[in-house]
This record gives structure tokens, sequence and C-alpha cells, in this order.
């Protein structure tokens, strides 16, 4: 099993924004050091004001704008942190398609893959927040189908030779594309979501299928079904790499109730369930360590490194 860290690349207004950029660099930098696969960054363009009223079910801390919410745009961020390190992969957890262009967003993709020497892990989604959608001029209701076409084009457009395609939504003929990716034949597309929808279009579309949150049991429910779907599809099921992306609660040392002990405790206890989530067939976890600072979050990722994925190599 392969790990991963989200960066938190949210926005803090009462910070000056010269922090946020630090604190970026110095989470991708440590992640690289300490051997992580890969660093992950969302997506979020706009939001109602009173988002947290709107969505209680997500946002329970109250009716103030959550921070994770307010968001780096994630391709040029990730161009950014791609001069700035060299070997550790750079995964969009969930670049949301039907607010972009597909040709230039193959381009951006594209271009970011060949500059970063064939580190990109290409996240898909179809967004979830209806007023989102209307803040980006794009039919909710069509999220899907602009979706799949989406990466239908995306496959043509790295592909060799002239692209072509004719869909719905989006057409293109006769047309050269470059830079063509160094990653053969296109980067992974790891399709995010937990919707029958969402596992469709990873069965069919998607080198990787990536939820957020799920337990082990839904893991393995899940994952049969993608199975069963691919297979439909004529491919391979074990060529789609599994991952999860979720929440890892790792005391630090700043916390009033930490203790050597607790820590070890939380160490073993996170052991033990990512053992679980391994053996229903989980290829991939991708930790996301909230609300912590800057020194904070090195530690918690340094204890993830070195205490927890030792036990999975």
């Amino acid at each position: 099993m392969k790990f991963g860290v989200s960066i938190k690349s949210s926005v803090i207004p009462d910070q000056p924004m010269g922090s946020q950029v630090i604190h970026i660099v110095r989470l991708a930098q440590t992640a690289e050091r300490l051997g992580v696969d890969s660093i992950w960054i969302p997506d979020r363009t706009v939001f109602p004001a009173d988002i947290s009223l709107r969505y209680p079910d997500r946002f329970e801390d109250g009716p103030e704008i959550p921070v994770s919410q307010q968001v780096l745009e994630p391709v040029v961020t990730m161009g950014y942190l791609a001069g700035l390190t060299s070997t550790i992969k750079l995964g969009f957890g969930v670049v949301v398609l039907p607010f972009r262009h597909p040709v230039l967003n193959a381009k951006m993709v594209t271009t970011l893959d060949v500059l970063s020497g064939g580190r990109v892990i290409f996240g898909a989604g179809v967004g979830w927040m209806p007023e989102e959608f209307e803040g980006m001029s794009v039919p909710f209701s069509q999220r899907g189908k602009l979706t799949d076409e989406h990466i239908e084009m995306f496959k043509e457009l790295c592909s060799d030779g002239l692209a072509n395609y004719s869909g719905k939504y989006f057409r293109i003929s006769g047309k050269i594309f470059y830079p063509k990716p160094i990653q053969q034949p296109h980067p992974p597309v790891w399709i995010g979501g937990r919707s029958q929808a969402a596992i469709l279009r990873a069965a069919r579309l998607g080198d990787g299928w990536f939820p957020i949150g799920l337990t082990p049991e839904e893991i393995q429910h899940d994952r049969q079904r993608l199975r069963e779907s691919a297979e439909k599809f004529n491919r391979d099921p074990d060529e789609i790499v599994v991952g999860l992306s979720s929440s890892l609660n790792i005391p630090v040392k700043h916390h009033s109730n930490y203790s050597s002990s607790l820590r070890n405790q939380s160490t073993r206890k996170t052991i033990d369930k990512l053992t679980r989530y391994r053996e229903v067939g989980l290829n991939y976890y991708v930790a996301s360590i909230p609300g912590l600072d800057t020194e904070s979050a090195v530690e918690a990722m340094t204890v993830l490194a070195n205490d927890i994925v030792p036990a999975f190599n």
C-alpha cells in the first residue's frame, strides 16, 4: 500500500498571504524528504456565504465559512510546488472538470506533467455544490456527462496523431495538440466520489478510484461493485488503483492532552485500521491532516512516515 498526504492549501484571511506560501512549500518539501509517495491539493472556485447552514452534515462547526473551502487554485499551485520538488507525485484531489474546458485543461495538465518530469496524478470529479455551478454558469444537472466527455477528450488529446473527438458538449476535429505528456498514454486519471455513477465512471474511464472517508466495510462493498463494473467494460479490475482520502488525527506536542503514550496508542490504532483497509483491497491511502499549523502538520507527517508507513512496506 502506498501513502500520500493532502497539503492544506486554504487561505486564512487573518494571516498574511506570504505565510500560506511558506506553509505549502514546507509541507510539500517535508513530504518528499520523508519519502511520502504523493501530495494532494483540492479544488474549489466559489461557494455561498452561508455554506455551513446549507450543508450542516458536511460542515458541523457552525455558521462561519469553513476555512477548508478557501483554497488556492490547484493547477497553478501544483505548478509552483513542482518547481520546488523533484520526485514526489503531484495529485489533484480532485479537479472539478465541468468548470474547465477540456482542451485548455489538458494543455495545463500535460504541461505540468512535462515540467515535473511525469509526476502528475490527474484526480477528476463532477462536483457536488449547486451554488458553485451557478457561480460558474455551468448546468448542475449535466455535470456527469460533462465530466465523462472531458475525460474522453483528455485521453484523445494525449494520444498520438491529430485530435478527433465528437460529443454532445465538446468537439474537436483534425487538430494538433501539444505538449504530449511524459506519462503514456496519459497521466493516470483517478475518479473521485463514491456514488454508483462515480464507480461506473472509474470502471470505464479511470486508472484509479478515489473516494473520501469510507470505512473498510464500505471500501470492501464498493470495491466489489467496481470490479464487477470493470469486467462489464472488458477491463482488468486489478489495473484500477483503489485509493482513499481520510482524516488522520495524530496527537502532536502542542495539544493540551499530549503524551507519548497517547501518541503510541493512536499510532497502533491507525496501523490496525489501515491494515483492515489493506485486507479489503485498498492500494493507496492519502492522509488528510486537518486543522494544524505548519510545525504541527510537519510533526504529524513525520509520525506518519516514520512510525506508520514502515508497517506496510
